[in-house]
């Protein structure tokens, strides 16, 4: 059973709200995957809200949430996207901001952050010598440029929207540049219908676009639990490739990712505090509510 990043973020008691209005029906477990919070918190604040007549549940596999209406269809395409959130968390990002937009779907949308140092310090990222050999095959000297910008800062920002679809019939359409894009799906079986979707956008006005999908869109496959991208090879086939390790997610952004400029580069320490609140109050709670801990320590200190 695949282990998930949760326990980390406080709960923001609008931001939850928030989530559940907008969503339409979102199970308990979801939240619990796209906030990375602790259940039993998460579980209080839920029994509080329905309460207070601020949101109901039911049950169907298991509980999910609503405030006025819910649509059944929400409840897989909003956990499948909360599985995408999460592999990005495992590349060493957490997120500030969170919130669940409406286009042809529910869309989950999240500002992502990590400090530089935690990237080079990450778990995931195995050998250093990868860096260097992948910033060697970037493309150009401006996309070399970009990917150095990830050593030369304290941090780094990255706004991202995600969509998902179990079929070719779900597929969404860009209808903007101002985000990452990653789509989750959740078996390879819907690559071919995204593939022939893929358009580049440079030659399209994505204003007037409803059918295509820009051509640098990040695919996160579910059965895989990894993030893939297309890109055209010297005979302008398209080729997949995987994204396994983190700094191929930043060579990815370098040298395919054409709305680079919407990636925020900052040395504002105090900016980034601001960005890390909720992760310093789930560690100052986890310190305080520690009672099994706090009762080892007293046994310890009298032994």
């Amino acid at each position: 059973m695949k282990k998930y990043i949760v326990n980390k973020r406080a709960i923001d008691g609008d931001e939850l709200l928030s989530l559940i209005v907008a969503s339409n029906g979102i199970y308990e477990s979801t939240l619990e995957k796209l906030l990375q919070c602790n259940r039993i918190s998460l579980e209080a604040r839920l029994n509080t809200l329905e309460k207070h007549k601020w949101i109901s549940k039911k049950k169907l596999s298991k509980h999910f949430y609503y405030s006025k209406k819910f649509d059944l269809d929400n409840l897989n395409h909003l956990d499948l996207q909360a599985d995408a959130l999460q592999k990005m968390l495992t590349l060493g990002f957490k997120t500030n901001k969170l919130s669940i937009a409406t286009n042809q779907q529910k869309q989950v949308t999240a500002s992502f952050h990590s400090a530089v140092k935690k990237i080079y310090h990450h778990v995931n990222f195995g050998q250093k010598p990868q860096a260097y050999q992948l910033f060697n095959q970037c493309l150009s000297n401006e996309n070399k440029e970009f990917y150095m910008k990830f050593t030369e800062y304290q941090h780094v920002q990255i706004p991202i929207q995600f969509s998902s679809a179990f079929d070719e019939n779900q597929l969404p359409h860009t209808h903007s540049l101002d985000t990452l894009d990653i789509i989750a799906i959740p078996t390879k079986e819907q690559l071919p219908a995204i593939r022939n979707k893929l358009r580049d956008f440079n030659m399209y006005k994505v204003q007037n676009n409803t059918e295509f999908i820009r051509d640098d869109i990040l695919i996160y496959i579910q059965s895989e639990d990894c993030f893939f991208f297309y890109a055209k090879n010297e005979k302008q086939q398209w080729i997949l490739y995987k994204i396994e390790r983190l700094f191929a997610f930043i060579y990815y952004l370098s040298n395919y990712f054409k709305s680079n400029e919407k990636i925020i580069f900052s040395n504002d320490v105090e900016k980034y505090t601001k960005l890390e609140t909720l992760y310093a109050k789930s560690s100052e709670n986890r310190k305080q509510y520690n009672t099994i801990g706090k009762k080892n320590a007293k046994k310890e200190a009298q032994s």
